[in-house]
């Protein structure tokens, strides 16, 4: 068959080559459910577990709509403050990581605008 399979936990610029060579490329998750923990998960210092999930042995096209890495840290028992540490890190990283897009795309309308009346309509729209 020769085939050539890559396996990433989240890797969102890798799932986008499946839109460039569908022919060549597909993206693929394993199925999972969310299990809503009886007790809330912010332990009220800004600390949030992750989310408590069962991971089904079922092959699913398309990507994941997000990474559970941590809680597959939890199934290998990594122990819980490092999962709390790694939990922040993450929330830091997604903020950064969302900024840098809002900003990138502000940059790209404000780049697009040739005239003074579209250049007011932005201003006011993003004041």
């Amino acid at each position: 068959v020769k085939a050539f399979t890559l396996f990433v936990t989240h890797y969102p610029p890798l799932c986008e080559l499946e839109q460039v060579y569908p022919e060549h490329v597909s993206n693929f998750h394993m199925a999972f459910l969310l299990n809503e923990p009886d007790i809330t998960t912010d332990a009220g210092d800004g600390e949030v577990q992750p989310e408590f999930i069962t991971f089904l042995y079922q092959l699913t096209k398309a990507a994941a709509g997000r990474s559970y890495g941590l809680n597959v840290a939890r199934l290998a028992d990594v122990p819980d403050p490092i999962l709390h540490t790694a939990s922040h890190k993450a929330r830091e990283l997604e903020t950064m990581v969302n900024a840098r897009r809002k900003y990138k795309k502000l940059l790209s309308d404000l780049w697009s605008i040739s005239d003074k009346s579209s250049l007011v309509k932005w201003l006011q729209s993003n004041s």
